[in-house]
């Protein structure tokens, strides 16, 4: 049996971020291996399709999800939140919010602001009101 070697350049890899499988790597990929395939021992194509949109609503979902945690934190502006970060239980008002890749809330407890990860709050309160909290 003869085989052919697979270019490099036939693939598209963005080397910005190789953890995305676009659609066009995908079919490039299920047309390689078709054509690479043993034709006595063929793929099942419903298999196939089925990981790759498994994939797809995958990703979605955490897209969607880091979109929320995003919302989350710009929601907290000006919420009086109480957590825990690096050992220290805080209590303070959010005065900013930064949305780089994990959204980061600048928290000012009396004189000082410092900056914590929106997920090191559990607990949000408007006033004396408490909106959310995670603790029992």
């Amino acid at each position: 049996m003869n085989v052919n070697p697979v270019s490099v350049n036939s693939v598209n890899v963005n080397a910005t971020n190789r953890a995305e499988l676009s659609a066009e790597d995908f079919w490039q990929l299920l047309l390689t291996h078709l054509q690479m395939q043993d034709p006595f021992e063929t793929a099942d194509m419903n298999q196939m399709l089925q990981q790759f949109v498994t994939l797809q609503a995958a990703r979605e979902m955490a897209r969607v999800s880091d979109s929320l945690q995003r919302l989350q934190a710009l929601l907290m502006l000006g919420r009086v939140v109480s957590g825990e970060w690096e050992g220290e239980v805080f209590t303070g008002t959010v005065v900013g919010v930064s949305l780089s890749d994990t959204p980061t809330l600048s928290v000012k407890v009396g004189d000082r602001n410092f900056a914590v990860p929106a997920s090191a709050v559990w607990q949000v309160a408007l006033g004396s009101e408490s909106l959310f909290s995670t603790q029992a």
